[in-house]
This record gives C-alpha cells, sequence and structure tokens, in this order.
C-alpha cells in the first residue's frame, strides 16, 4: 500500500490560494503597467509572498481579500518603477533620431525634469491617486475600490495633487 503524501501545512494552501484566487488578475494588472513581461511577473509574484508573509495583518472588515492584494500589487509595482526610475538606460543611436538641440527639445527635457520632480515630491497617498486616475484611467469610485479608501477621500486627494503640482509647476515656471 503506498504511503500518503505529505499532507500539505497551512502555510503552503495560503500561499497556494492566494496564487491561485489572485495570481492571475494580478499578473493581468502588472502587465498593462510594465512593458518587460518578465518584470510584471515578478511584481506580481513579489505581491503574493508579501500577502503570504503578512496574511495575518489581513482584516475582513477593511475590505475583500483580493482589493488587500492589489493594494500590496500597488506598493510592490511603486516600488519597483521608483528603482527603475533610478538607474541609466543606454539608448541607442538609431533610436534617438534627431539631436535634440536642433528642435527646442532639450527645453521640453527640462521642463519634463521639473515635471518628474515636482510629481516626486508628492506624497505617496497623492501620487498612487494622480497615477490611477490619469495613467490607469480609473474612475475615482474605481480608486476608492482599489485602494479601500471613501471615494470623497480620492476627490481630495486628487484636488489637492493637482494644487500642489500647479503650485510648484508655477514657481519652476514650467506653468
Amino acid at each position: 500500500m503506498p504511503a500518503d503524501p505529505t499532507p500539505e501545512s497551512a502555510s503552503e494552501a495560503l500561499a497556494r490560494d492566494l496564487y491561485e484566487n489572485h495570481g492571475p488578475a494580478l499578473q493581468r494588472w502588472a502587465r498593462q503597467r510594465f512593458a518587460d513581461n518578465q518584470v510584471a511577473e515578478e511584481v506580481a509574484h513579489e505581491a503574493i509572498m508579501n500577502g503570504w508573509r503578512k496574511h495575518h495583518q489581513f482584516d475582513p472588515s477593511r475590505g475583500s481579500e483580493r482589493a488587500w492584494m492589489f493594494g500590496i500589487l500597488r506598493n510592490v509595482a511603486a516600488s519597483r518603477h521608483r528603482a527603475d526610475a533610478r538607474r541609466l538606460r543606454v539608448v541607442p543611436t538609431e533610436h534617438v533620431g534627431v539631436d535634440p538641440s536642433e528642435d527646442g527639445s532639450l527645453e521640453r527635457i527640462a521642463q519634463l525634469s521639473l515635471v518628474a520632480d515636482a510629481f516626486a515630491a508628492l506624497s505617496e497617498d497623492h501620487r498612487a491617486v494622480l497615477v490611477a486616475a490619469y495613467w490607469d484611467g480609473l474612475t475615482t469610485k474605481e480608486i476608492a475600490a482599489d485602494l479601500s479608501i471613501p471615494d470623497g477621500t480620492v476627490k481630495s486627494r486628487l484636488h489637492y495633487a493637482l494644487r500642489i503640482l500647479r503650485t510648484q509647476l508655477e514657481e519652476q515656471e514650467v506653468l
């Protein structure tokens, strides 16, 4: 008579359940935000691992497990984007096309740099709603559900984030 396979531990079952229940949705979301599918998969897997490690912090009274996992995924993705932004990338000269000094692009690059600096100076909460609204194209209700915060808080954060950006860009004479 063959021996019974080793019973799965509760920890292993939790990891498997998180992957089976949320993995495909997390990977789809990550693939929409990262050009490299390998990076998207790494981000989704890291989010699942973080959810598994911190599952004791999950509070069902604050929202669904799916929303909680997406919150973790957004944090992992934001960390990855910040890390990637710090790295210089080599761009082959055939991709550059024109000399930036010929068409005023240097001024545009300087302005974009100031916009990026102003955006980076926002709090994480303000950046999250701006990215969700303007980059991801989500409605305030969708953002509220994803971030597990009230719709009014999303609207308030959007208002103040845009106001802060406008003030900083006016001070830098970008606007």
